[in-house]
C-alpha cells in the first residue's frame, strides 16, 4: 500500500470503487473484490493532490446507498411476505455496511475530525459540503439511509405493509393459528440496531415504529378477549386463562421485544386481564376461602399482586372472614366456655394454625397475609361480648398444669398445647388481666400441691417472660422461690423440734408443714380472710413455729392464712378406717365432735368463730357426704342440730372433702377484676409521674400519648381512666397546670 499523495481524477477513480461496493452489497462476485484495493482507493481519494476529495467521496457513497436502498425497497414490496424479504435484505445490508465502513476507515476519521474541529453543536449538524447528510461514519450513514428509504418510505407511502404484517403474524400467534417465524424477531431487532449509530436516543425508532402501535394493539386484543372470557367462563377458568396469557406474553416479549419494553407490555396485559376485572375476583375471593379452593386463592393472589393495591382488598376480605369465623365459633359455644375453657382455646388454636398454614401454602408466607391473620385474631380474642379471653386462657393453663385423675395429658402434650396457647396470648390487649388470674391460680396450685409438674410450671413462666419481659413474671418467679425456701424452713424447723424435744412420746404435737409466702408476691389478701378460732390441738404447733421463725428472722411479721390451710384427719370411731382431706375450717368443725356427738349450728359457729356464710360453705360438703346428719335437711338454721353420723360408710378409704372449697367462686373472680382496675390506676399514675419527671412539662395530648405508649404492652388504658389519674395527681400535687397554658402540665419536684 502506498501512502504518498497522488493526483486523482475523482470521476475516473470512484466508478472503480463503486463497482466493488456494488458487489459487496449485492453479495455477488465477492471473489473479485479486494479489500486492500478498496482501502487504497479510499486513501488515495482522501489524500489527493492538490485537493483531497473527502467530501466528494462521502457524498458519492451516500448517493450510492440511497439508490441501492430504493432498489431494495422495491424488491421487498414486490414480495407478498414483506417481513421475510425485509429480514433477508437487512441481514445482507447490515453486514455489507459494517464491512464498507471498515474499508472507509480513513474517510471516517477525516470526516469525524472535521466534524469535531472548532465547530459548535449547531454547526456539527450541518450537512457535508455539497451534500445533504451531516458528517458521520459510513456505517452510521448506511443505517440512516436505510431508515429513511426503507422504514420511513414503507410506513408513510405504502400503508406500512411491513409493520402491518408483523402485527398480523403476532395476532395469529396469539390466536394459536400460526407460529411466528424467526424473521419477525430479526426485523424488530433491526429497528433497535438502526438507531445505535444514528441517534442519541437509541430506542427512538423502535419506540415510534413498533412499541407504541404494538402496545395499542395489545390493549385492544386483550380488552376484547378478557371481556369475552369473563362473561362466558367462571372465575376459576378466567383466572387460569389470565395466568396462561400472561405467561405466554412474557415468553413472546423475550423473543421479539427489547428488554425495555417487557415491563410496559406485560403491564398493559395485566391492566386488561386483571385490573379491569379485579372487582370480580375480589367479589369471589371470600367464597374461595370458605370453600377451601386453595388453587383459586393462589391464582387470585398471584394475579392481583401484579397490579398496584390489587391485594389490599384481599387482605381486608381475608381478615374479615377469619374474624367472622372465629366469632361464630365463640357464639356457638356460648355459656359452655365458662364451664370448660378447653373447647374455646383449642378451637381458636386450631383455627389459627389452619389459617397460618393457608398463608404459608396459598399466599407464599406473604407478611401482609400473616399480619391479616394477626389482626383477625386480635379482634377475636379481644371481643368481650361473650367471653373474656384473658380469664379463659388463664383457666385453660390451670387445667393443663393441674393434677388430674381423669386421664390427663402427657408432659409433651401439655408442652405442645402451651406453646400453641402462648400464640393466642400474644394477641391479648389486657395482658394484666391474664397475669392476675394466672397468678391466683398458680398460687392455689402451689399452696394445695396440685401442680402436675414443676418443670411445666417453670417452662410456662419462661414463655410469659419471653412474650412480656422480666417484670411481667417477677412475682410468679418469686412464688416459686418461696416454695423452695419453705421446704428449707420446714427442714430446719424439724431439726429445731427434735433438738428441743417438742414432739414427745405423748404425741401432744401434730405433724404439720408450713408455707412462708412473701406478701407482695402472692395474690393473697387479708380481705378474703374470715375470723377463725384455731383448734386447741393446733395452738402449740403454731406457737412453736412462731417462736422458731421470729428467732431466725428479726423484723418480719407472720400473718396466718387459715382459709388456705388444709389437713389430713383420720376417723377412729368407725369399724372401717377413713382418712379425710379437709380445709382447716372443716378440721375445726370436725374436732368439735371428738367428745360430743351433737351440736347446734349456733354452737358450732360460736366455737369456730366463722360467720354464717363461711360456716355453711364449709359444712355443706360434709353434710352432702353424710359425715353429719342435720335435723333440717337442705338448710342450716341457728337451732339446726348437727349430729355426727356414727354409721357413715363410703367405698373409698381416702376422701378429699376440701376440693369443692378450692374451686373458683364468683366473688373471687369479681375481686380479681376489681384488683386489676386498682392496679391499672396505680400503674397509670406511676407512668404519668415517670413521664413528667423526665419531660418536666408536657401538653395534655402529648402526655396522654406517652402514657398510652407505656401502658399498651400490658393493657389498653381508657381515656376516662387516664384523665382521672391525672386529676388525682393534680390533687396530690405531683403535677400542676402551667400558669401560661391551662392545657399544659408541669412536674413538681
Amino acid at each position: 500500500m502506498s501512502l504518498r499523495p497522488k493526483r486523482i481524477v475523482f470521476d475516473r477513480t470512484f466508478p472503480e470503487f463503486k463497482q466493488d461496493l456494488e458487489r459487496l452489497f449485492n453479495f455477488t462476485g465477492l471473489d473479485q473484490v479486494s479489500g486492500m484495493n478498496m482501502y487504497q482507493l479510499v486513501y488515495d481519494m482522501c489524500t489527493s493532490s492538490p485537493k483531497p476529495h473527502t467530501n466528494k467521496l462521502f457524498n458519492a457513497i451516500a448517493e450510492f446507498l440511497t439508490q441501492y436502498t430504493i432498489k431494495i425497497r422495491r424488491s421487498i414490496l414486490d414480495h407478498d411476505d414483506v417481513v421475510s424479504a425485509y429480514a433477508r435484505e437487512w441481514e445482507h445490508y447490515r453486514v455489507a455496511s459494517d464491512v464498507s465502513s471498515k474499508i472507509c476507515d480513513y474517510l471516517n476519521k477525516l470526516i469525524l475530525k472535521e466534524h469535531n474541529k472548532g465547530r459548535s453543536v449547531t454547526d456539527r449538524n450541518h450537512p457535508v459540503e455539497d451534500g445533504k447528510y451531516r458528517r458521520q461514519t459510513i456505517h452510521a450513514l448506511a443505517y440512516l439511509i436505510w431508515k429513511e428509504r426503507i422504514i420511513d418510505d414503507i410506513r408513510l407511502k405504502h400503508s406500512d405493509r411491513f409493520m402491518y404484517q408483523i402485527f398480523e403474524l403476532i395476532r395469529r400467534d396469539r390466536d394459536g393459528k400460526d407460529t411466528v417465524p424467526n424473521v419477525v424477531a430479526d426485523a424488530i431487532h433491526s429497528l433497535v440496531e438502526l438507531n445505535t449509530l444514528t441517534d442519541n436516543k437509541q430506542l427512538h425508532l423502535y419506540n415510534e415504529v413498533f412499541e407504541k402501535p404494538y402496545l395499542e394493539k395489545t390493549r385492544q386484543y386483550y380488552a376484547r378477549e378478557s371481556a369475552e372470557v369473563i362473561s362466558n367462563d367462571n372465575i376459576s377458568q378466567y383466572m387460569k386463562k389470565a395466568n396462561e396469557r400472561l405467561e405466554q406474553e412474557k415468553a413472546r416479549n423475550v423473543k421479539y421485544c427489547h428488554p425495555d419494553s417487557h415491563s410496559i407490555i406485560i403491564r398493559e396485559c395485566e391492566t386488561q386481564y386483571v385490573a379491569v376485572h379485579q372487582s370480580r375476583i375480589h367479589g369471589e375471593f371470600e367464597a374461595m376461602i370458605s370453600n377451601e379452593r386453595d388453587e383459586d386463592c393462589t391464582m387470585a393472589y398471584s394475579l392481583l399482586s401484579r397490579i398496584t393495591n390489587g391485594v389490599n382488598p384481599l387482605l381486608e376480605i381475608f381478615e374479615r372472614y377469619i374474624s367472622n369465623v372465629g366469632k361464630g365459633l365463640i357464639e356457638r359455644m356460648g355459656n359452655s366456655i365458662a364451664k370448660d375453657p378447653r373447647e374455646y382455646v383449642e378451637s381458636l388454636m386450631d383455627l389459627h394454625m389452619k389459617y397460618m398454614n393457608v398463608c404459608q401454602k396459598v399466599f407464599i408466607n406473604d407478611a401482609a397475609f400473616v399480619a391479616a391473620v394477626d389482626k383477625a385474631f386480635r379482634t377475636i380474642v379481644n371481643d368481650t361480648s361473650i367471653a373474656h379471653s384473658p380469664e379463659v386462657l388463664a383457666r385453660y393453663c390451670d387445667v393443663l398444669l393441674k393434677k388430674t385423675h381423669k386421664g390427663g395429658f402427657s408432659e409433651q402434650e401439655v408442652e405442645d398445647k402451651l406453646d400453641r396457647m402462648i400464640v393466642l396470648f400474644k394477641y391479648i390487649d389486657d395482658k394484666d388481666v391474664y397475669q392476675k388470674f394466672y397468678s391466683r391460680m398458680l398460687a392455689k396450685r402451689l399452696i394445695y400441691g396440685n401442680s402436675a409438674s414443676d418443670e411445666a410450671e417453670v417452662n410456662m413462666i419462661t414463655r410469659l417472660k419471653i412474650a412480656c419481659g422480666v417484670e411481667y413474671t417477677s412475682k410468679l418467679q418469686k412464688m416459686f422461690t418461696d416454695i423452695t425456701i419453705s421446704a428449707e424452713i420446714n427442714n430446719k424447723f424439724a431439726e429445731y423440734t427434735k433438738k428441743n424435744c417438742i414432739n414427745g412420746k405423748n404425741g401432744s404435737a401434730v405433724d404439720f408443714s408450713i408455707l412462708v409466702l412473701t406478701a407482695g408476691a402472692w395474690p393473697l389478701t387479708q380481705s378474703s380472710m374470715t375470723e377463725f378460732q384455731l383448734p386447741t390441738e393446733l395452738e402449740r404447733n403454731v406457737s412453736h413455729f412462731s417462736t422458731f421463725y421470729n428467732g431466725h428472722h428479726i423484723g418480719r411479721r407472720l400473718t396466718w392464712l387459715w382459709h388456705l390451710s388444709k389437713a389430713d384427719v383420720k376417723l377412729n370411731y368407725l369399724d372401717k378406717r377413713y382418712e379425710f382431706s379437709v380445709s382447716l375450717h372443716q378440721l375445726g368443725v370436725l374436732l368439735l365432735f371428738n367428745n360430743v356427738d351433737t351440736y347446734s349450728f349456733r354452737d358450732i359457729r360460736e366455737h369456730t368463730g366463722l360467720n354464717d356464710l363461711e360456716l355453711k360453705r364449709v359444712m355443706k360438703p360434709m353434710v352432702d357426704l353424710s359425715v353429719f346428719l342435720v335435723s333440717t335437711p337442705g338448710t342450716l338454721q341457728d337451732d339446726t342440730e348437727v349430729k355426727l353420723n356414727m354409721e357413715f360408710t363410703n367405698k373409698r378409704n381416702k376422701i378429699k372433702i376440701s376440693s369443692s372449697l378450692q374451686t373458683e367462686t364468683h366473688q373471687e373472680n369479681d375481686a380479681t377484676r376489681r384488683s386489676v382496675d386498682e392496679d391499672r390506676k396505680l400503674y397509670l399514675q406511676a407512668s404519668i409521674v415517670r413521664v413528667m419527671k423526665s419531660r418536666k412539662s408536657l401538653t395534655h395530648p402529648l402526655l396522654v400519648q406517652e402514657v398510652i405508649n407505656q401502658a399498651k404492652s400490658r393493657f389498653n388504658p381508657s381515656m376516662p381512666m387516664i384523665k382521672k389519674c391525672i386529676e388525682q395527681l393534680l390533687e396530690k400535687q405531683y403535677i400542676q397546670r402551667s400558669k401560661d397554658n391551662r392545657d399544659e402540665y408541669v412536674y413538681i419536684a
